[in-house]
């Protein structure tokens, strides 16, 4: 899905945004990490900014989950399991 929405090549070629800020994507571990894919640190020495980034990121994506469920919730045809 993230290739054939071709996010990535969009991103390449507007990296950052209005303020100059460089933007980035948050995604699944699985996925091979790029300057403008982003992911948890999965290393076994955490500094404390790495720690800092993986709770605050979680709970990002926290909260991103549960809105997906209220989407699925609201509009049943969407979810895909239960076809």
């Amino acid at each position: 899905m993230l290739r054939d929405s071709q996010l990535l090549q969009s991103l390449q070629m507007f990296p950052f945004d209005l303020h100059g800020q460089p933007i980035c994507i948050y995604g699944d571990p699985a996925y091979f990490l790029r300057i403008h894919l982003q992911a948890l640190f999965h290393n076994s020495v955490f500094t404390p900014q790495m720690q800092s980034y993986n709770a605050a990121m979680s709970k990002v994506r926290f909260a991103v989950g549960w809105l997906f469920e209220d989407v699925i919730n609201l509009f049943k045809f969407l979810d895909l399991k239960k076809i």
